[in-house]
C-alpha cells in the first residue's frame, strides 16, 4: 500500500534537483548531500508515489510520464512555498501600546520610531490610564504601555521617554505669580488641583508623599479635567488654588503662569514599559544602552 502522506518537502526538492540536473551525481553536488543518500531518497519517493519517476539511462536520469506530471506540480508547489515564506518574513505584527491621557504627542512619535526599529511591528495605540495599563500588560492585552511614573515599578522593564521637573501652575494674577521661583513654605496655604487617584494611584501616592516630605500637605481639589482648557478654568476661578505641571506640558496660549520650585521639585517621568519577563524586554534594553552611549558621547565633546 502506498503512503502518500510520507512524501515530504525535502523529497520534492531532491526530485526536482535530479530532474533539472539530469544526473544523480550533479544533483547531489548541487544539494550538497552524498550521492548514495540522494539515490535512497529518490527510491523512497518512488515507493511512496507507487510508480517510477525516472528511467535510469547510461547517460543520466530521464523523467517518466509520471515523473513529468509530478515535476510540473512540484516546481509550482516549491515556488508557492518560497513565496509564502518570504511573505511570512515580511509580515508586520501589530502590537498594542497603552497610552495614559497626559502623554505629549511627540512622545508617541518617538515610541513609533523605537518599535519600528524591530522592522516587523505596527503600533496600535489604546488610551488607558496608567493603573489600567498594569492590568492589561499582565493579561497580555497590551504589549507595551506609556505611563507616567515617579519611581520605577517592580516587574516592569522601562525606557525613559521624558523626564522633567514639575513646577507650579497658577493664575497670572495670583499673589505667588510675583515670585520667580517658589519655596515649599510659599505653598503652605495653597490648595492643589489634583486628578482622581484611580487613574494612576501609585504616581499620586508618590508625588503627595514627596510634597509631604517637604512640609506641604495640601488640601486636594479633585477634578477629572480631560483638557487643558478645563484645567486652566478651575485655576482661574478659584483663590489659593495651584496645579503641578512641567513647563512643556502647557501650550503657549494657555494664559497661565508657571513657576519652578526653588529646590527638589517633583518630577514628571514618562516611560515606555513592558513586563520584565516579556520577549519585548530586549528591545527596550537595546534602546536604553544606545541612549546612554549617545548621552555620554555628547558630554565628552569639546
Amino acid at each position: 500500500m502506498n503512503d502518500h502522506r510520507g512524501v515530504e518537502l525535502r523529497h520534492l526538492r531532491y526530485f526536482v534537483a535530479v530532474a533539472e540536473e539530469g544526473t544523480m551525481t550533479e544533483a547531489a553536488r548541487v544539494l550538497r548531500i552524498a550521492q548514495p543518500s540522494l539515490s535512497q531518497q529518490i527510491s523512497a519517493l518512488e515507493r511512496r508515489v507507487g510508480a517510477p519517476l525516472f528511467h535510469r539511462r547510461p547517460k543520466g536520469m530521464e523523467l517518466t510520464e509520471g515523473g513529468r506530471i509530478l515535476y510540473a506540480t512540484a516546481i509550482r508547489a516549491l515556488a508557492e512555498i518560497e513565496a509564502s515564506l518570504a511573505q511570512a518574513r515580511d509580515a508586520r505584527r501589530a502590537v498594542r501600546v497603552g497610552v495614559c491621557r497626559t502623554v505629549p504627542e511627540h512622545l508617541l512619535a518617538r515610541v513609533e520610531r523605537i518599535l519600528a526599529d524591530d522592522g516587523s511591528l505596527t503600533v496600535e495605540f489604546d488610551e488607558a490610564d496608567s493603573q489600567r495599563q498594569l492590568d492589561l500588560l499582565r493579561t497580555g492585552a497590551l504589549a507595551f504601555g506609556v505611563m507616567r511614573v515617579f519611581h520605577p515599578i517592580d516587574g516592569l522593564a522601562a525606557l525613559t521617554l521624558d523626564d522633567e521637573p514639575h513646577g507650579v501652575v497658577l493664575r497670572p494674577d495670583h499673589p505667588l505669580a510675583e515670585h520667580t521661583a517658589l519655596s515649599w513654605a510659599d505653598l503652605a496655604d495653597q490648595e492643589l488641583l489634583w486628578f482622581p487617584a484611580e487613574r494612576n494611584r501609585r504616581f499620586a501616592e508618590d508625588v503627595l508623599a514627596h510634597l509631604a516630605g517637604h512640609g506641604w500637605t495640601p488640601q486636594l481639589r479633585i477634578v477629572d479635567a480631560h483638557s487643558q482648557a478645563l484645567y486652566c478654568r478651575h485655576l482661574r476661578t478659584s483663590e489659593n488654588l495651584v496645579g503641578l505641571r512641567s513647563r512643556n506640558s502647557f501650550t503657549a496660549d494657555a494664559g497661565m503662569a508657571w513657576r519652578p520650585f526653588v529646590s527638589d521639585p517633583p518630577r514628571r517621568r514618562f516611560v515606555l514599559v513592558t513586563l520584565g519577563d516579556s520577549p519585548w524586554t530586549g528591545l527596550l534594553i537595546r534602546h536604553g544602552s544606545r541612549l546612554t552611549r549617545s548621552s555620554a558621547s555628547r558630554r565628552t565633546r569639546p
